[in-house]
């Protein structure tokens, strides 16, 4: 499933069985959660998901290259739409404390935050009909992750209540838990690599966009024209039927292989969510948050040579009057949400422009040092949606999708990434993103509509977007 990795040889997994039964009296008995951590050989926390393909499982890259996996949960955090922020806060700081975290590897305390994988529905109720699996949102504390830097990989299982019998019932508990993960990540290594496969034949195509489109195009720019709306964000999505079972494990490797995108994946029951954003929602260290306004978007022109693809898109969006004002706009709103909980904030004069694989996008990178006291999920209700995703004003634009958007959204366009204990966090907006049962997918793309938006132009745009989830799943976009 995995090439590139090696697996773990009889010596370092005595080695680290070892150094698990030494922990064993520290931990026996002890109440609430326990999370034990440990270094492995350099393998693909991908690995993780063909070791328990039964399980829930969480997937994120960065673009910077850390890549984590995670299967299973112990914990939650509930978070989103309908759930307060001090409710969402309030169960993150009582897991925090009551959360007792080993090191193996030093045989002492781990003093390394953990992470909960998850994200959120794009807006309440939105969760429905093929998203009922997902629920409104929640960061899960997991039972076993892998998170990879460079050459290094830590391991960390999660234990609820271990055994109150004495070191000898909380060693067999650690020794089991770990020779399952060793066993599990031996045979998905051993298993044939998943192959994605060729492309699912196109159904016929038809020539004109759909008059449902026309029709949202025009009641979004009619509430604009109105002064109800100053910007929206509508929704298309695609339904497409698989000739046979796409592995998500095959399709994030395949996503992950290009640089510059946060890959995500989230798998609930028989269905995953997944991803490759070009767009973070926040990243949070502390006191210091960086996040960013994306908007404005051009393809690149297929058999140019790249600067000049890129030169070319960068001047059609700098000429661009209706490109300029939906990235200011975005700007705007999001500068205007993060006023009461930041010291001071920057931005740059004029955005850049952002070269993707077949895409270009304006964008504009915002950083600011946050007030003593603001926490993740007070700061997460501030930004989403993002003028990108949602509209402005915020209330009206998504009263305007709840009421006219034909598709429920769920998680596209949500949060997705991870928390951590500490309350630092990397979440991206889940967009270029699709949702994956085993003979369907349903691909979304959104079209930011200004008053000089036109219809047949968006329709296009959305058709660019959701190339990059359609040629990852091989299958064959086709215009509805």
């Amino acid at each position: 499933m995995a090439t590139g990795t090696r697996g773990l040889d009889p010596a370092a997994e005595q080695d680290i069985a070892g150094r698990l039964r030494a922990l064993a009296p520290a931990m026996a008995g002890h109440p609430g959660l326990v999370v034990v951590s440990f270094d492995l050989p350099p393998l693909a926390p991908l690995l993780l998901w063909g070791a328990f393909p039964e399980h829930e499982a969480s997937y994120w890259k960065s673009p910077a290259g850390t890549e984590s996996a995670a299967i299973g949960r112990v914990a939650a955090v509930p978070a989103g739409p309908g759930t307060a922020v001090g409710v969402s806060a309030g169960a993150l700081d009582r897991l925090d404390r009551h959360l007792t975290r080993f090191d193996a590897d030093t045989g002492g305390a781990d003093r390394e935050p953990v992470r909960l994988y998850g994200g959120t529905a794009f807006d309440a109720g939105a969760d429905t009909g093929v998203w009922a699996e997902f629920g409104g949102g929640e960061f899960v504390l997991p039972e076993i992750s892998l998170e990879s830097a460079g050459s290094a990989v830590r391991c960390r299982i999660a234990i609820e209540n271990p055994p109150a019998g004495g070191a000898g019932a909380c060693e067999e508990h650690l020794g089991l838990a770990f020779t399952r993960l060793v066993r599990g990540l031996e045979g998905a290594r051993a298993a044939p690599p998943a192959r994605l496969g060729p492309e699912t034949p196109p159904a016929p195509v038809e020539e004109d966009m759909p008059d449902e489109w026309v029709r949202l195009v025009e009641r979004a720019r009619a509430a604009i024209r109105e002064r109800r709306l100053r910007k929206v964000v509508v929704c298309r999505r695609r339904a497409i039927a698989i000739d046979a079972p796409r592995d998500p494990a095959a399709v994030l490797r395949e996503l992950s292989s290009r640089a510059g995108e946060y890959v995500f994946g989230a798998r609930r029951g028989g269905r995953t969510f997944l991803g490759a954003s070009p767009e973070l929602l926040m990243q949070r260290a502390g006191r210091w948050l960086r996040t960013e306004a994306l908007a404005g978007t051009r393809g690149l022109e297929a058999g140019l040579p790249r600067w000049r693809a890129l030169a070319e898109a960068a001047e059609q969006l700098y000429a661009s009057g209706k490109d300029l004002e939906e990235h200011a706009l975005v700007v705007q709103g999001i500068v205007e949400a993060l006023a009461p909980l930041v010291e001071h904030s920057s931005l740059p004069e004029w955005p850049e422009v952002r070269g993707l694989t077949d895409l270009a996008h304006l964008r504009s990178r915002i950083e600011a040092e946050l007030k003593a006291g603001v926490n993740t999920f007070e700061l997460l209700g501030a930004l989403h949606p993002t003028p990108a995703v949602g509209g402005l004003p915020r209330s009206e634009a998504l009263d305007f999708l709840s009421r006219s958007e034909p598709v429920e959204r769920g998680w596209y366009a949500g949060p997705v990434g991870w928390v951590n204990t500490e309350g630092d966090a990397e979440i991206a907006v889940g967009i270029r993103s699709a949702l994956l049962a085993p003979r369907m997918a349903w691909l979304y793309a959104g079209a930011g509509i200004v008053l000089a938006s036109d219809p047949l132009a968006e329709f296009r745009e959305t058709d660019a977007k959701m190339r990059r989830l359609s040629s990852a799943l091989r299958v064959t976009e086709i215009p509805a």
